[in-house]
């Protein structure tokens, strides 16, 4: 599993380009919400984003220092982040590869 470290700066070079990314707000409003989908990846893993999303949105809601995002905006990054470390595929991320066999 990789570090946080390069994990924080594969999500600060492609922040931007993410559907869910504000474009009035920066890469550090969302960086708690990447570091709490790291960590659940970790913390849970074997398990479905949405059996224990209820227990990441509390960790996300202690932990989210240095950002004013509520659950529901940050929810897209960390998913997003849980998702790159459980190798699912995101089909809106291009640096993932292409999916084909549909």
């Amino acid at each position: 599993m990789e570090e946080p470290t390069k994990e924080e700066a594969y999500w600060r070079e492609h922040h931007a380009a993410q559907p869910y990314a504000d474009k009035n707000l920066s890469y550090e409003q969302y960086a708690p919400a990447y570091r709490v989908g790291h960590e659940a990846a970790k913390k849970y893993a074997g398990k479905r984003f949405e059996e224990i999303e209820d227990d990441v949105a509390l960790d996300y809601e202690k932990n989210r220092i240095g950002s004013a995002l509520p659950w529901d905006r940050a929810r897209p990054a960390t998913k997003a982040a849980w998702d790159k470390l459980s190798g699912v595929v995101a089909p809106r991320d291009p640096d993932r590869g292409t999916r084909s066999g549909f």
